[in-house]
């Protein structure tokens, strides 16, 4: 039995919902690293993004609905808010990015923006596993947890690197603040996966 399958409902299809939710936000993070990585179509892959970000809202809105119509387990309710909110704030990220670089305008690809937009993706990927594997018993979900650390290590010091080298190389000031501001979302995302393993890590202490 998995960690969390013995305090779901059997008729509430949370399984479905999270997994679904987790579907769509690395959708999010495949697109981003397309408009990152090419630079081109930037409008298009930017709605893209934000119609995956109000799908999962929508899904987000129908897990707090189910948790407050029908959940009734010895696990910390808040617990679970704070597992749906912290995945939703995933995707949420993603699209602030993607509409400030459309919006903004910025003239030329961001440096080391691929990079940092990868790590993202397969902590991403790595949320999105443990998901779809919540009705099994996962032994190695507390591996796939670490990895996510590591990546946001990884992405820490991509981060400090990305910064240095536009301050050193960026002459148009403009420009400038705009990517650093692009950067710091991509920083902050990461972060967001890093958070979501957090609680996780919290339901399983407490449920172990």
């Amino acid at each position: 039995m998995s960690f969390l399958k013995k305090f779901f409902p059997k008729n509430v299809k949370f399984y479905d919902l999270l997994a679904e939710l987790s579907d769509n936000t690395s959708e999010a993070s495949e697109l981003l690293i397309k408009l990152i990585s090419t630079w081109e179509n930037i409008g298009d892959y930017a709605s893209k993004i934000h119609l995956l970000e109000h799908k999962c809202d929508d899904l987000t809105h129908r897990v707090i609905n189910e948790l407050n119509e029908t959940f009734i387990t010895p696990i910390d309710r808040e617990d679970l808010y704070s597992f749906v909110n912290s995945l939703d704030n995933v995707i949420d990220c993603i699209d602030v990015i993607a509409s400030r670089i459309n919006l903004y305008k910025v003239k030329k690809p961001i440096e080391f923006g691929p990079q940092l937009s990868e790590i993202l993706d397969l902590q991403i990927k790595i949320i999105t596993d443990i998901l779809h594997k919540f009705e099994e018993d996962d032994k190695n979900i507390n591996r796939k947890l670490m990895t996510i650390r590591e990546y946001e290590s990884q992405g820490d010091n991509v981060f400090r690197e990305a910064i240095s080298n536009l301050f050193e190389n960026e002459k148009d000031v403009i420009e400038l603040i705009k990517k650093k501001e692009i950067i710091e979302l991509m920083e902050k995302a990461i972060d967001r996966c890093q958070t979501v393993t957090i609680v996780i890590e919290g339901i399983l202490i407490k449920n172990a």
